[in-house]
């Protein structure tokens, strides 16, 4: 079964979760490919793809948007599971809030999307430009100041064990 992990990065969080995903496939003996969205040129060789991007502004990156609508007649036919990385997520009810608002549901409900699931990312202002870092001001509702976002909030056994009940779906056929 060959697998295609391909992500959408902003500041390397979300690739880094990607390359995370990949290694614990291929410890269960997958044949895995992890690439950035914008370096896949063809998806026809795979079996089952596993998804992700950063989300910026309550969106995923556009360059995912790119890539399901190219590949969206292979995304339909093959299992996919999305995972999206969000600082959101560490807010009371801000996981629910991004499953829930910052995909482009109508795109995902067109695949045989398996899982959608959402990870904390990890930050450093000194790679963000003032620009974005509007968008770290407030919270998702805008009731309280987020405070010191410095450091890295990804929880690599909530991602291990995601990834692992996917590795578990696609051995038994129950995808």
């Amino acid at each position: 079964m060959k697998i295609l992990v391909a992500y959408a990065t902003a500041h390397g969080s979300t690739a880094e979760v990607a390359e995370f995903i990949g290694k614990t496939l291929q410890d269960r003996e997958f044949d895995v490919t992890v690439a950035n969205v914008e370096q896949v040129n063809d998806a026809e060789a795979y079996d089952v793809f596993i998804l992700g991007s950063a989300i910026h502004g309550g969106m995923w990156l556009t360059e995912m948007s790119r890539f399901l609508e190219q590949f969206a007649t292979i995304l339909i036919e093959r299992p996919v599971f999305f995972f999206m990385t969000c600082i959101r997520v560490l807010e009371d009810g801000g996981y629910k809030h991004a499953v829930e608002n910052y995909i482009n549901r109508e795109m995902l409900e067109r695949f045989d999307m398996q899982e959608l699931t959402a990870f904390a990312g990890k930050l450093d202002l000194t790679r963000i430009d003032w620009d974005e870092r509007w968008t770290l001001a407030a919270r998702y509702d805008g009731s309280a100041a987020p405070g010191s976002y410095n450091r890295d909030y990804r929880d690599w056994e909530v991602i291990r064990k995601w990834t692992s009940r996917v590795a578990d779906k696609l051995l038994t056929g129950a995808h």
